[in-house]
């Protein structure tokens, strides 16, 4: 089967709005990852028009962590877009293959605001921050994929994102999303805050057992602060998931760079609270992970990790 010149491989996912399909490039002969719109999202054609405005304007994206849009076209009574093929892991599943360490997440995050920062410069908001539209690469890297897609919906659409037809799982929504009114940038970091949570926590931080109750958290719940969870959280990194969660867009971070400064900042007071209090005495030996003394660290059961201080 193909779309226009690309031909289909296989299945990769399927979407609120699309499915996606690892796909072949002949005239380039390379890879692609190839949205094609489900048919009963073609719902007029003055949608189908502002769809392509809007994959037009995308493809003009370029970042380092935003996934590379090549082409748009029409075919089978659809619509496709052709993107960079990534070879990694949806967020999602990183996720759940176990918990990361905090400097991880804090990089991951990091990269995510500054991606998002570049494309709230460009005017584009994304709309659907979630794990699986973060890419984890073989290579480490982040890549946010299906940017603005959700902003070409029509007038009914948008009635229908607030039940979760559109957008899928709404535990990545932000108040204002949910409540149906007109959103910004702000609601982006939001939705990256409630990652954080996730990640940091191991738990959501609004649940409910049907679409009304988690809505109604959302809006109205206040989560416990990671620190009261886990004593062990950095007050930084606490502080930051809070302020990203705020219901008031005006008291979160205004702008991914501001956020992504904040992320900085916790990791530089990660890195300081693993530097040893004093200057070990000369000629002594330590554990190069977690400072104790001895041939091998019992303490963190890494070996051959010693090493000399000198005052």
């Amino acid at each position: 089967m193909q779309y226009g010149r690309y031909e289909i491989i296989k299945e990769l996912g399927k979407g609120g709005m699309g499915v996606v399909y690892q796909a072949h490039d002949p005239q380039i002969d390379r890879p692609v990852a190839l949205k094609v719109l489900r048919e009963d999202r073609v719902v007029s054609e003055d949608f189908v028009l502002r769809f392509f405005k809007e994959a037009k304007f995308i493809g003009r994206l370029s970042h380092p962590n935003i996934v590379t849009v090549y082409d748009v076209g029409r075919d089978h009574g659809t619509i496709y877009i052709a993107m960079e093929y990534l070879q990694g892991q949806p967020f999602n599943e990183v996720i759940r293959s176990g918990r990361l360490s905090i400097e991880k997440i804090i990089n991951i995050a990091l990269q995510v605001a500054n991606a998002l920062g570049y494309a709230h410069e460009k005017g584009i908001v994304h709309r659907d921050i979630k794990p699986s539209n973060i890419i984890l690469t073989d290579e480490g890297n982040v890549k946010l994929t299906d940017f603005g897609i959700a902003r070409a919906e029509d007038s009914n659409a948008a009635q229908q994102t607030q039940t979760g037809v559109i957008l899928g799982t709404p535990f990545y929504m932000s108040p204002e999303q949910v409540m149906g009114k007109r959103i910004d940038g702000r609601s982006d970091l939001f939705s990256l805050g409630v990652i954080l949570y996730e990640l940091i926590v191991d738990s959501k931080p609004f649940e409910g057992d049907h679409f009304a109750a988690i809505f109604r958290a959302i809006t109205d719940d206040i989560p416990v602060a990671p620190l009261k969870i886990d004593a062990s959280i950095p007050q930084s990194i606490s502080d930051l998931i809070m302020k990203a969660l705020s219901k008031n867009p005006d008291e979160r971070f205004q702008t991914g760079k501001e956020m992504g400064d904040a992320l900085k900042t916790c990791l530089q007071v990660k890195e300081s609270l693993l530097l040893p209090e004093k200057p070990i005495s000369p000629q002594k030996k330590a554990c190069g992970i977690c400072f104790n003394y001895g041939s091998d660290c019992s303490s963190c059961s890494w070996r051959d990790n010693l090493f000399f201080w000198s005052t």
